[in-house]
């Protein structure tokens, strides 16, 4: 499959590229401790295996509950995503969400960023894991139908598949938002005297600014499915560095 990369996913990455040319600083701004560790694994382990077992009780929706979803009942600013339904944007998202996996990568490209792999690579791992754990036990609890199950263009088989029924929230959206929004924190932890700061932080706000867009249009969520999964990403993005970062541990 070939990717191919969209205009804030290139811009995003260049951004990384260039601002890791500037000059290396010797920083060791994380001190994780095994207690936090083992909290934060712990966590998103048993969320993750409780969501499972949850899923396995999930019910297709019926001909007839199709047929019986009321637009009207749908909150006016959720309406847009009610007209809405592009397989392109669909795999255009897709595509997307795999260039944010990339992201902290770049971070590689210097030596502080080198000199911090183990810390970085662990703080990257626990943050995955509980953004997909929450991710899952949220769909498997609210069962929102997804906005294309009102489209009378859409093919009655998706409607009736168990996944018409996980819109909220947008997993699409909060893992972009937490891969893109890590990797600013942690270049914001390892150059905190870059002048790129500003400029990788917005960059790292297009990517799943896009997913949402492309979410939305694809008729796969409303609005406040890629609110609230812009949110969740960016909160375990923040939260998960800062339990780790030196001082917080002492």
């Amino acid at each position: 499959m070939t990717i191919r990369y969209s205009f804030p996913s290139l811009l995003f990455l260049l951004i990384l590229c260039c601002s890791c040319w500037l000059p290396a600083q010797s920083l060791k701004p994380y001190n994780p401790s095994k207690a936090t560790n083992g909290v934060l694994i712990g966590l998103g382990g048993t969320i993750t295996v409780g969501s499972m077992f949850l899923d396995k009780k999930v019910k297709p929706m019926t001909e007839a509950e199709v047929m019986a979803l009321d637009r009207s009942k749908i909150w006016p600013i959720d309406r847009f995503s009610l007209r809405q339904l592009s397989f392109k944007s669909d795999e255009f998202t897709d595509k997307l969400l795999l260039t944010s996996f990339a992201s902290p990568f770049f971070l590689l490209l210097d030596k502080t960023g080198r000199d911090n792999f183990d810390d970085m690579a662990m703080i990257v791992f626990q943050g995955a894991l509980l953004n997909s754990a929450l991710i899952n036990l949220t769909k498997v609890t609210a069962q929102r139908t997804r906005p294309y199950n009102y489209n009378p263009d859409a093919p009655l088989d998706i409607k009736l598949r168990k996944s018409s029924r996980y819109s909220f929230y947008s997993g699409h959206v909060a893992t972009a938002a937490y891969f893109s929004m890590t990797t600013a924190q942690l270049y914001s932890d390892l150059h905190p005297n870059s002048k790129a700061r500003p400029f990788v932080w917005a960059a790292a706000g297009l990517i799943p600014a896009a997913v949402a867009y492309g979410r939305m249009r694809a008729g796969k969520h409303f609005f406040t499915d890629v609110l609230i999964g812009f949110a969740a990403g960016t909160a375990i993005a923040l939260t998960v560095p800062a339990l780790h970062r030196a001082g917080s541990n002492r």
